[in-house]
């Protein structure tokens, strides 16, 4: 099943897009949900923060779950490392951790941001063990000839590379005067 939906550049797309893709994942596990909730809210939040654009989210969902967020922005999306005080930066971060696979297609009209999660038929299984390859779209193809510029294929980064909550961020433990 593929579900297709465009949204305007604007900051209510983000949990609008987030409502779409829990409607379309409506068979799947609620972790696959969940986890792919938390990484379309984080490239919609690209969309509308970095590209400044329009933007569509293309959702496909059987063995695997593949979702596509595509917008119209020149720049290229890129991981980052934000100090622990540094409010942003986190988002292709989560989604490097959280995916299965991902990566980034390029084309004269923008760019395609994509990842995969294990589907309702794998849920079970480690995201490792499924982490097939993905087929490539013609337009990765022909990007991928011009200089390996094309689709960008990224790994999963171990859990302990990915950066622990500050302690400012956790929760106070409670005083002697509190007991």
């Amino acid at each position: 099943m593929t579900a297709t939906r465009r949204f305007r550049c604007r900051p209510e797309a983000v949990p609008a897009a987030r409502r779409f893709l829990r409607d379309a994942l409506g068979d799947q596990s609620p972790e696959t949900v969940d986890a792919a909730e938390l990484m379309v809210s984080e490239l919609a939040t690209n969309c509308v923060r970095h590209a400044q654009t329009d933007f569509e989210l293309a959702v496909r969902s059987g063995e695997h779950v593949r979702v596509e967020v595509r917008d119209a922005g020149e720049g290229r999306p890129r991981v980052l490392s934000p100090a622990s005080r540094e409010p942003t930066g986190r988002g292709l971060l989560i989604v490097e951790a959280m995916s299965a696979t991902w990566g980034v297609i390029p084309d004269a009209g923008g760019k395609t941001v994509w990842f995969t999660l294990p589907g309702a038929a794998t849920a079970r299984v480690p995201a490792q063990a499924t982490a097939a390859r993905e087929p490539r779209a013609s337009g990765a193809r022909d990007a991928e000839r011009a200089g390996r510029r094309g689709q960008r294929r990224l790994r999963r980064t171990p859990k302990a590379a990915v950066p622990r909550v500050s302690p400012m961020f956790r929760a106070p433990r409670p005083s002697a005067c509190w007991r």
